[in-house]
């Protein structure tokens, strides 16, 4: 397995957990590698673009469910 497999499995594995019915709280994205890629302007770890990064702390819980549904959607095209 490659390190971009790993960093997808472990940015796989907080979506899954995000998403839980019963979760109150929005886990952040983050797996700790923090590093844009110059394509794409998403994070090479949580595939969040700089905006949803540095906002993240301020959003709601829908909002940040919202961002999630977006992560799992930029999964699949890359």
């Amino acid at each position: 397995m490659n390190t971009q497999d790993l960093r997808r499995a472990r940015l796989g594995e907080r979506l899954r957990l995000a998403t839980e019915p019963d979760r109150e709280f929005v886990l952040t994205p983050c797996i700790g590698v923090c590093q844009m890629n110059a394509q794409t302007q998403w994070c090479e770890g949580c595939l969040r673009d700089i905006q949803e990064i540095a906002r993240w702390g301020s959003f709601s819980s829908e909002e940040k469910r919202a961002i999630w549904s977006q992560i799992a959607l930029r999964m699949d095209r890359i």
